[in-house]
């Protein structure tokens, strides 16, 4: 996460210098059977399991999670922890960490309920950044490679499935919710110039695409939005603008935008409030780009950029998680103090749950009951008793 907010700093900073130059499926069987025994019907339904971590039904009321009590934190000096990188599903994170014989840290997946660590993937370099993708069904490990970088595809197993090596300073990307094993990837030089690219894992393809900022975001299996930065303008906000990738026009969704975050069914925005510049408002829109809610926060601002604080979602539940301040803020982000809510943009209730911390990484379990904090995530939420814990203690 720290990665891209770097690359856009960067490349915001280095648009405004050169003008903006440079700016499962889940085969789901079911088995229905029908036993008359006397007056009593029975209907049974079942669904297979995709992966090595079975991913639960997260509408069924009989899954029974990991005790948070329980929990104790893994000593880097015994395990050496490198990062952590993410839920795979309710109950199992995805972490990193260097063993004795390996010269490269492993990735590994650890299921807090059964305590089981089990070996994912060996790579032959460091490791730069992991993605996992929205179904989980994906993982991406990004290594660096001579004056390249290697972006290597895996199932949620361990398996490798497609690799590619592109040059590149640091790359960016964004999975395709639409279509799974489809992502949007954008390569940077050192000069922050890039080149954008459509992968499809399961056709093993890579293909160069045009006219798109490096940060699109997915609104359909062949469609994509992004803030479209003018080069002749210097401004902390942009257009929200719409493309498909087969046609050559564009689509403007709404001005003075200063973040968007495009889920399956839903787009939340942050725009800066033109009767109060000291607050910013975070709107929730639904598939037809109508509002359904909002709530505005004091905003953070360095003087020459927007500081949008660490967030996450649930949209099946319909909750936004993310730290806010308790008033304007003009300095270093990371020396601030916020508060940690939840926001359900379908009732409009906002809940606090941890006051008085940093603003630092957040992700969120598919359930939405724990959340993963930290600057590599090395802490655990229990979002409902509001209690925060370390699960390692990383080397520092």
């Amino acid at each position: 996460m720290g990665g891209v907010w770097r690359i856009k700093a960067c490349y915001a900073a280095l648009s405004k210098q050169f003008q903006g130059k440079i700016m499962v499926n889940l085969k789901c069987s079911v088995c229905v059977v029908l036993l008359t025994i006397s007056t009593f019907l029975f209907l049974a339904a079942c669904e297979p399991a995709q992966n090595l971590h079975h991913r639960e039904n997260e509408n069924s009321n009989l899954q029974e999670h990991f005790s948070f009590n329980q929990l104790a934190a893994i000593d880097q000096g015994t395990d050496n922890i490198e990062a952590v990188y993410g839920w795979l599903d309710s109950n199992t994170i995805l972490y990193s960490k260097k063993a004795e014989m390996e010269e490269w840290p492993q990735l590994m997946a650890w299921n807090l309920k059964s305590n089981e660590h089990t070996i994912l993937y060996q790579p032959s370099a460091p490791i730069s950044s992991v993605s996992i993708s929205p179904s989980k069904a994906y993982i991406l490990v990004s290594t660096p490679l001579e004056e390249k970088i290697q972006s290597s595809i895996l199932r949620a197993n361990g398996e490798l499935v497609y690799s590619v090596a592109l040059p590149a300073y640091e790359i960016t990307y964004e999975w395709n919710m639409y279509k799974d094993g489809v992502l949007f990837l954008s390569n940077f030089s050192k000069d922050w110039s890039y080149n954008s690219y459509i992968v499809n894992v399961n056709e093993q393809t890579i293909d160069m695409i045009d006219q798109l900022q490096p940060f699109a975001q997915w609104d359909s299996e062949n469609g994509m939005m992004f803030l479209d930065w003018k080069k002749d303008q210097q401004t902390l906000t942009a257009p929200l603008v719409r493309k498909e990738l087969d046609c050559e026009e564009s689509e403007s969704i709404m001005l003075d935008v200063v973040h968007f975050k495009k889920m399956k069914q839903t787009l939340m925005t942050i725009q800066p409030q033109t009767e109060n510049l000291n607050r910013a408002t975070y709107t929730f829109f639904d598939e037809q780009n109508k509002p359904i809610t909002s709530f505005s926060v004091p905003y953070v601002n360095s003087y020459s950029d927007w500081k949008i604080p660490s967030y996450d979602f649930n949209e099946e539940k319909g909750d936004f998680f993310t730290f806010i301040p308790s008033k304007p803020m003009y300095s270093n982000q990371n020396e601030a103090v916020f508060t940690l809510i939840t926001f359900n943009w379908k009732t409009g209730k906002k809940e606090k749950i941890l006051q008085d911390i940093k603003s630092k990484s957040l992700s969120c379990s598919p359930d939405g009951n724990f959340c993963l904090y930290g600057y590599q995530l090395e802490n655990i939420i229990d979002m409902q008793h509001k209690k925060v814990k370390p699960l390692f203690k990383l080397k520092q």
